[in-house]
């Protein structure tokens, strides 16, 4: 979304009313399309939408150059775009990419820029593989563009043209459109955590926007908040919230302030800040972008929707859970109405209201929202991905918490196999598989069994986060505790010796 192009004029004129027989000539015609794509500017969304209904007609029945009807329908897909309607903004980019083709050849700027604009949208609706596709074939159209003008430049080698060298910034491997594709790119590969890729792709556009634009730029506010999420996701909370503090001070002093990005860097802010356990700061974040998107975008986009999930996660961080659940419920309304109950980020709801109600007692109810979110994630990004994993384990606890322990065991002995099928042995998602299954076997006093896998999480205690390695004590402490009212009082001892160990660590 926030490199999508808006390609129409901007000449404005003062209308109220337009029938089909006033846009007859295209003069008339050009003006009012730059006055729908003023009024997306402005968010009047509702009117923007019937203006393009009417210029498509209109550029349909009077037979209007085909440049004029690909225009019209990139530009309608932007407004589509920018207003959370990613699902009908398709269609319209692949409209406008067809008369591109057709008006002027495979390997247009133009239809660059639409490509890239139809894989925004794929990756807002959680298609990263179509996104790529579409992202990869923007940039190999701007490279083969590049390619092009280069050989122009060598038959020129005695008089370099100003205009050619200008060429190859707005349309080459050099030039802000590839940046931005680039960007795109990196954003699907971190989402299916191909980091590496990810960070190589922000750091190429990073650097070409600085080259053209310098380092103040909101584009290079865009690169930071980029570069800033994957430091997060390497742990790295310092250096990610440096990186965030830098793209929120440059998109605040951008004239006029894009109030929906900056809302975005607030939020992301408010989310490190949680993680880090600065609950206090993170709410004074969190709730200034909710508040900001709301103003900005609207009740019902789906920004806002991922806001008011983030913001709810909050409330759960600080024990709120009255607050919390209508929080929930509201993401997941908006989400399932925008994006559909098949996207990544209406899983991510699912799976916190399903925490939520596991926290409250309600396990019959957090396994309909665990299930859910399983589906959606297993199917987005495989079943050994992080997040498959993440919601696999709360639906075993689900289970567990109903007394459904044969089911539990299913699910988390699953769980255990991919996860040694993958190669995370030693991980903490491996620690928390075997401890849970310790769980559900001392539940059915079953110590053996038990005994076995808790075994086997002490044996790589020591490398996993002090948090989990308390898991262990608690569960050698519980797993005593048991043996006494067994009546085994030496191998009692032998565990309560090991729950001291880890719970002092």
């Amino acid at each position: 979304m926030r490199y999508l192009v808006l390609l129409a004029l901007t000449v404005l004129f003062p209308l109220l009313a337009v029938e089909l027989k006033e846009i007859q000539r295209t003069e008339d015609w050009e003006m009012l399309l730059g006055k729908a794509t003023q009024w997306t500017k402005e968010q009047k969304f509702d009117a923007a939408n019937e203006s393009y209904l009417l210029l498509t007609e209109a550029a349909d029945q009077f037979n209007f150059p085909l440049l004029l009807k690909a225009k019209c329908r990139n530009n309608h897909g932007a407004m589509l775009h920018l207003s959370g309607r990613y699902a009908e903004a398709e269609p319209k980019y692949k409209e406008a990419a067809k008369y591109w083709i057709s008006a002027m050849g495979d390997e247009s700027d133009e239809h660059a820029t639409t490509l890239n604009n139809l894989g925004e949208v794929y990756r807002l609706q959680g298609r990263y593989a179509e996104a790529e596709t579409a992202y990869r074939a923007s940039l190999a159209i701007r490279e083969s563009i590049f390619r092009k003008d280069r050989l122009q430049l060598a038959a020129a080698l005695n008089n370099l043209a100003t205009s050619q060298v200008q060429s190859m910034q707005v349309s080459g491997t050099g030039s802000l459109g590839f940046a931005r594709t680039l960007n795109g790119m990196g954003e699907v590969q971190r989402a299916q955590s191909r980091h590496k890729e990810a960070e190589a792709s922000f750091a190429r556009s990073m650097e070409i926007k600085k080259e053209i634009l310098g380092p103040n730029h909101p584009d290079i506010s865009t690169s930071l908040n980029n570069i800033a999420a994957l430091r997060q996701d390497a742990g790295d909370m310092e250096g990610a919230e440096k990186l965030y503090a830098q793209a929120i001070a440059i998109r605040e002093k951008q004239t006029p302030v894009d109030r929906p990005a900056l809302a975005s860097l607030l939020n992301n802010m408010g989310t490190l800040h949680r993680r880090m356990g600065r609950l206090e700061s993170a709410a004074d974040y969190i709730g200034r972008g909710v508040k900001m998107w709301e103003e900005s975008v609207g009740g019902e986009h789906p920004l806002l929707g991922a806001g008011l999930n983030n913001l709810a996660e909050l409330m759960l961080a600080l024990d709120k859970g009255a607050e919390a659940e209508p929080l929930f419920r509201r993401s997941i309304a908006i989400q399932e109405a925008t994006l559909g109950e098949g996207h990544p980020q209406t899983a991510t709801a699912y799976d916190n209201l399903g925490i939520l109600f596991l926290k409250q007692g309600r396990a019959s109810g957090a396994e309909t929202m665990f299930r859910r979110a399983l589906a959606t994630r297993t199917k987005q990004f495989g079943a050994a991905s992080g997040v498959a994993l993440e919601s696999m384990h709360h639906l075993g606890q689900s289970l567990h918490s109903q007394g459904r322990f044969t089911e539990a065991e299913r699910v988390l002995v699953n769980e255990l196999s991919v996860v040694e099928a993958n190669k995370l042995q030693r991980t903490p998602q491996h620690g928390f598989a075997l401890a849970e299954l310790a769980y559900v076997q001392f539940a059915q006093r079953r110590f053996p069994e038990g005994e076995r896998y808790l075994n086997e999480v002490s044996a790589f205690a020591a490398e996993l986060p002090a948090t989990q390695r308390e898991q262990v004590g608690a569960l050698y402490s519980a797993y005593a505790s048991m043996l006494r009212g067994a009546k085994r009082t030496r191998d009692a001892e032998r565990a309560e010796g090991k729950a001291k160990g880890f719970l002092a660590q």
